[in-house]
């Protein structure tokens, strides 16, 4: 393993990033994904997207997971009230193919609104010349697989955990 590698020399650049403002909407951000994803395969190249306020700052993260919760109807949600609350997950997936012109209407109406309604707030950074070892050590405690790299208060890139995991696991397979 390369010891002297540092955070900066793994991220990928915030310029070779997806990253939006913080008012666009579920729809353009669920466009934005799929347009990296290959056709024949199906695999993205990205599954998170950056969110930004207007000066630039760093305000969250989008997951897939979180695109398709932004795009749930409020009816299937637990926490609305609904005739439907109550129901167990295997319940919500009868329901949805039983009420389908709903669903779709109700997805397309949901991915109106701001992804900053659904996006992750950041809990960890590092810093451009952080070690390797340490990204994985915060990456693995804040529970996330993507986290921004700073340089004093501008974010300079991101760091995968793939690309953590395949730096640090040099020490096993050498």
């Amino acid at each position: 393993m390369s010891d002297a590698k540092k955070v900066g020399d793994l991220m990928v650049e915030i310029t070779e990033y997806p990253h939006i403002p913080y008012w666009m909407s579920v729809r353009e951000a669920v466009f934005l994904i799929r347009s990296t994803y290959d056709k024949k395969s199906g695999l993205g190249i990205h599954r998170m997207v950056l969110v930004f306020d207007e000066k630039y700052q760093l305000l969250g993260v989008l997951t897939l997971k979180k695109l398709l919760i932004g795009i749930e109807p409020k009816f299937l949600r637990k926490d609305e009230k609904s005739p439907y609350q109550g129901l167990t997950g295997s319940d919500y997936a009868e329901l949805s193919t039983l009420l389908e012109g709903t669903f779709d209407k109700g997805c397309k109406e949901e991915a109106k609104k701001p992804v900053s309604d659904v996006m992750l707030p950041i809990e960890a950074k590092v810093d451009v010349n952080d070690s390797i070892p340490k990204a994985a050590f915060i990456m693995i405690h804040a529970d996330v697989n993507l986290i921004p790299v700073m340089e004093g208060e501008k974010v300079r890139g991101v760091l995968r955990m793939s690309d953590v995991f395949n730096e640090l696991t040099k020490i096993v397979v050498e």
